[in-house]
């Protein structure tokens, strides 16, 4: 019986104890540029492997005090991408701001894996600040990450997709057409993401570095200088666009593309691009 109700009091301690957090250092990850900040996650399990609580801040470099102001940029002051080290899984998040500078969310993932969680913001006056933590989920094995030409043109629910060219120049701006087509014509039933037409994230296959652009309708405003104004979720959005990108390292791409389509469903098409 003695050994019994100490069992039953062991069985209680552990399911009482905190879960374990564990504070990540975050590696500057913006394609060709130096943080000028530091920044840090804490991951801390929400009741099963897959669900994780998850608390972003960023300080002034060799401070503890996380930065309170950040700017809206395309409608959030922070986003989060979480992409499986095989590229199989993509995630677009939004953690929110609390009044203690820490960004927060409890994200439940698809599946087990080593996840490259990128935190993307613009404290105070900075530019972008992004940065690359480690984050495996769950019982992990070594993935093999390969990435298959996938050619111009993709299928993606009832839409295709196609791109002008999936090879890039390293170095230089390029601008390649992106057409959204449904039943063989631009399509109609569009609407913004988070404020813009679509949303393009490149990773690089060889350092994990990143690139987040935002096509442009055809028409727009070319003006790099100025910002892009945010268009609201109600908004027709175009299915003919224009991406702006400037890959800075040559290698191999993977390029998510983010829009929004009838129903406010969201679709993400997916190219292997190539960089010389």
């Amino acid at each position: 019986m003695r050994v019994t109700v100490v069992a039953f009091l062991l069985s209680l301690a552990v399911c009482s104890a905190p879960s374990r957090a564990e504070t990540l250092k975050g590696v500057s990850a913006l394609q060709g540029e130096v943080a000028q900040t530091d920044g840090y996650l804490k991951a801390t399990s929400a009741g099963s492997p897959l669900e994780q609580k998850l608390d972003f801040w960023m300080t002034p470099p060799k401070s503890q005090m996380p930065i309170k102001q950040y700017q809206v940029e395309m409608t959030q002051k922070l986003h989060v991408v979480l992409v499986s080290d095989d590229f199989k899984t993509f995630l677009h998040i939004h953690p929110q701001l609390s009044p203690t500078g820490h960004f927060l969310i409890t994200q439940k993932f698809p599946r087990a894996a080593l996840y490259h969680v990128y935190a993307d913001g613009e404290p105070n006056k900075l530019n972008h600040q992004v940065f690359r933590f480690e984050l495996p989920i769950g019982q992990t094995a070594s993935a093999s990450r390969k990435l298959p030409s996938t050619g111009m043109g993709v299928q993606v629910g009832p839409y295709e997709v196609d791109l002008s060219t999936v090879r890039l120049h390293a170095g230089r701006m390029e601008m390649i057409d992106v057409e959204i087509l449904k039943d063989g014509k631009p399509a109609k039933d569009l609407h913004p993401y988070l404020g813009v037409p679509a949303h393009a994230v490149f990773l690089s296959d060889r350092d994990l570095s990143y690139v987040h652009v935002h096509p442009m309708a055809m028409d727009g405003d070319m003006d790099m200088s100025k910002p892009t104004p945010e268009m609201p979720d109600s908004a027709s959005s175009p299915g003919e666009l224009m991406l702006h990108v400037a890959i800075k390292e040559a290698g191999t791409y993977k390029l998510w593309l983010q829009f929004r389509g009838a129903g406010n469903q969201l679709y993400i098409a997916e190219f292997t691009m190539l960089a010389s």
